[in-house]
């Protein structure tokens, strides 16, 4: 849902950014690490809007890749993907996030976990999106319960809350205190990933966009929080309507955690509920979904004892009718389940609807220790929307509750014995941190014979750190292989050089030999030359037209069949045309005052004077259009430098 509508039903991959708009800067957070197929396949290709296609063959699929990689590239460090140490995951996800394919993607993606300082549990899915076009900038918030993996989103219904803002110019305290929790929750988890820098990019934006009307955030924190905090449990005092009388809680969530009478009570006492006012939507033993969704029989007990209420989210396939569905567009063909949690607060006339990354557990919301405070284990973000209309107001309850799917094992939290790591290059050393309280090993691999890691240097507070020297940039390292006892861990190698230095790097199923000259097409193609096929593959920069010959363009636009004058004209013509577009881009950078988009395009234009300058060699004295495209070129980077 977006801000402001109702429930709706639709794709979570797009984008409510204005149209035209380029990404400058991206941060997402996922439970476990995320599926390096799915960003590439899925995700990246519609942020960075790119018109190759990811599953094409020959000349397509080259281009694709190299389109991606400089993408990448030029957002450096500005995408930035958070998550726990922690993968859990079918088989099928493993071995496609394993096979390397798309490994080379983390060389410019920045990869933080949580856990450098405290355990912690990264749950929150939030998408934060900094987008601009001609000198205005925009912040997209994404806030869901979608993890970054294939499953997410080709096997699960996803509950998400979207917005996109205007950004102003300069920060602002007071619109930075409009948004509640949210930037503390994005300083501690900053703090967690041991980086500020990266992270706090973004609480910057938030300081330049207002908060919408009627949206509040609630967030969880691992560690222990006094009662006065905001955290976790604590937080829904902050979004219960304001009126008298007790306070009706609806869930909805696949995973329901240990909860005995006593914890019952005191989530409740939060938002001045009582147990005897929750409402649990649940699924019988015979739902498909009953896989997925988790429930201990002995929840289960304490909450018919508390006197919560059991809904049946029905299910017959046959019977369109007799299925309970989530909206209109929700069809019982739709073979998905449901990963979304959303609960529901409601006294007298007023409502709220919190959709968030978090389960109806404790280790979610936070557990009273004997101290008084509230003790969390995970990251969690949810989004408050004022009035907003509970979607399972039709739902009746289980006639025997003994027909509710649950689970008879003790549920048991998974913990890594590696909590946190972070591997970079700088072309000379590679440098690997990583945080356990026993004794770690590790290798480097690249694509010759991995290399062990030899020497630790250990502190106190379980920090571990190696430091390997490494100056083979042919050989590029890819990833370091943690061992800790039976656990392995792979933290992939941000490679940390400058931007001249990283320029030459390109992904591994690509031909070295090919490379310079798609990339050349490509950088000529975004700036209005014709669009790279397989069709021509392996002719010259700029093409009129498939299966025409320049010569025969020429005489098609001029008319004259004779003048190879005219025909060398309109080839430079068609050079300086996209030199034309490259320098309309620089005077709108330069409106919009963004030194970024800037700096990129001060890149491109260098780029674009090689290339002319290389297909001027190649034809000789054959080229004087490109040699005069690369002239100019010199000309107006010298001009606006």
């Amino acid at each position: 849902m977006s801000s402001g509508e109702s429930l709706g039903w639709e794709s979570l991959l797009q984008s409510g950014a204005p149209e035209g708009c380029t990404l400058q800067a991206a941060l997402f957070t996922t439970y476990d690490r995320a599926d390096e197929r799915f960003l590439v396949e899925n995700l990246l290709p519609v942020l960075l809007k790119l018109n190759h296609e990811p599953d094409g063959e020959g000349t397509e699929r080259s281009c694709f890749l190299l389109k991606l990689d400089d993408c990448l590239k030029k957002l450096h460090g500005r995408i930035v993907v958070v998550s726990s140490t922690l993968r859990e995951e079918s088989s099928e996800e493993a071995a496609a996030v394993s096979d390397g394919m798309y490994g080379w993607i983390w060389r410019s993606i920045r990869h933080l976990t949580v856990g450098k300082n405290n355990k912690a549990v990264q749950h929150a899915k939030l998408w934060l999106l900094h987008w601009a076009k001609n000198g205005n900038e925009y912040i997209e918030i994404i806030i869901s319960s979608a993890n970054l993996t294939n499953s997410a989103f080709k096997r699960q219904i996803q509950a998400a809350w979207r917005v996109s803002l205007p950004l102003q110019p300069q920060a602002s305290k007071t619109r930075l205190s409009s948004w509640g929790v949210f930037p503390g929750f994005m300083r501690e988890l900053a703090v967690s990933c041991g980086d500020d820098s990266h992270v706090g990019r973004f609480i910057d934006l938030l300081a330049r966009a207002d908060c919408p009307q009627g949206i509040t955030f609630v967030a969880s924190v691992p560690g222990k929080h006094s009662q006065r905090e905001q955290w976790g449990a604590a937080g829904l005092r902050n979004i219960i309507p304001a009126v008298r009388g007790a306070v009706s809680a609806s869930v909805l969530s696949p995973f329901v955690g240990s909860w005995s009478e006593d914890a019952l009570h005191q989530w409740c006492a939060h938002f001045e509920g009582k147990p005897d006012r929750i409402s649990l939507v649940w699924i019988d033993i015979n739902h498909p979904w009953v896989k997925n969704w988790l429930l201990p029989a002995s929840t289960l007990n304490n909450l018919i004892a508390a006197g919560s209420s059991l809904l049946q989210l029905r299910y017959e396939p046959n019977d369109n009718k007799q299925t309970d569905h989530f909206h209109d567009d929700h069809q019982t063909g739709d073979d998905r389940w449901s990963h979304a949690k959303v609960y529901a607060f409601k006294r007298g006339n007023s409502r709220r609807l919190l959709l968030t990354s978090a389960n109806f557990s404790k280790a979610a919301w936070g557990e009273e220790v004997r101290s008084g405070e509230l003790n969390i284990e995970n990251f969690e973000l949810g989004v408050c929307v004022e009035q907003a209309a509970w979607p399972f107001e039709h739902l009746t309850e289980f006639e025997d509750s003994q027909d509710a799917a649950t689970s008879t094992d003790k549920l048991r939290r998974s913990s890594r014995l590696i909590s946190w790591a972070e591997a970079t290059w700088d072309g000379k050393v590679i440098l690997v941190e990583c945080k356990s309280e026993r004794d770690v090993t590790g290798q480097v691999m690249s694509r010759n014979k991995p290399l062990t890691i030899t020497k630790w240097k250990t502190g106190a507070d379980g920090l571990r750190v190696a430091q390997i020297r490494w100056l083979d940039a042919k050989r590029q390292p890819a990833s370091v292989l943690l061992r800790c006892e039976s656990e392995e861990l792979i933290k992939d190698v941000f490679d940390a050089r400058r931007l001249a230095e990283r320029e030459s790097s390109f992904p591994d199923e690509i031909d070295e030999s090919e490379v310079q000259t798609i990339r050349d097409k490509l950088l000529i193609e975004q700036y209005g030359g014709k669009a790279v096929t397989d069709a021509d593959a392996d002719s010259d920069l700029i093409v009129a037209g498939e299966n025409q010959d320049m010569e025969e363009y020429a005489k098609e636009q001029s008319g004259q069949a004779d003048s190879y004058s005219v025909e060398a004209f309109v080839i430079a013509r068609q050079h300086l045309q996209v030199v034309d577009n490259w320098a309309g881009q620089v005077t709108l950078a330069k409106h919009g005052s963004n030194e970024f988009v800037l700096e990129i395009l001060q890149r491109d234009g260098r780029l674009l004077m090689a290339a002319f300058n290389r297909q001027a060699e190649r034809n000789g004295s054959d080229e004087t259009g490109a040699r005069l495209a690369a002239e100019e070129l010199a000309l107006r980077l010298k001009h606006d430098a």
